[in-house]
């Protein structure tokens, strides 16, 4: 009787080991699972602060362009020897809405694959940031709005809208910043 009682057990142990088997299996499904997602996320978000660390380099590239020190006479106009040109405003001009006369030269995707008439400026040499996709871009634009007289004949201060785009280790993290630049009285 002794041997039936040992038969029935040995089955019930070898049933309870395999449902532990298979529960400590999914555990460590899980945790491999949860692990890789984690780094996935790192990798993305450590993609999303080069790409924008890139366009920010770019904004800044693109805005030593133009003289920005106070009490200067030339301030808020290019600079002598000037790497980055000023694309001219390419919509006609409206008194009523000065909305409609932002730049939108910024926003033709041909600008920035250098396939455009206004061609945004890639960074390189020394201003090229490490571990990037692709260099970072930037373009000025001229704002024309109505109240851009100076006090003076002569005197004007065209407002600027400065566009950077930088992307990261990928080609899917990008980042767009924009920045306008107005100077004088109006």
């Amino acid at each position: 009787m002794n041997m039936v009682k040992r038969r029935k057990q040995a089955g019930f142990v070898l049933a309870i080991s395999m449902i532990f088997l298979i529960v400590m299996t999914m555990l460590a499904v899980t945790a491999i699972k949860k692990a890789t997602m984690d780094e996935k996320v790192s990798g993305n978000l450590r993609a999303q602060n080069l790409a924008f660390d890139a366009a920010e380099k770019a904004l800044r590239f693109c805005e030593s362009n133009i003289e920005l020190a106070a009490g200067d006479t030339e301030i808020c106009k290019m600079k002598l020897g000037a790497t980055v040109l000023v694309i001219p405003p390419t919509r006609p001009y409206r008194d009523d809405d000065v909305n409609a006369n932002f730049p939108i030269e910024w926003s033709n995707m041909d600008n920035w694959n250098e396939r455009g008439p206004n061609n945004a400026v890639r960074l390189n040499g020394i201003n090229a940031v490490p571990n990037v996709a692709t260099q970072p871009q930037c373009m000025i634009e001229r704002w024309e709005i109505p109240s851009n007289r100076g006090e003076y004949p002569g005197d004007q201060f065209y407002p600027y809208v400065i566009t950077a785009r930088g992307i990261g280790s990928t080609g899917t993290a990008v980042v767009w910043l924009q920045e306008v630049i107005r100077c004088g009285n109006y």
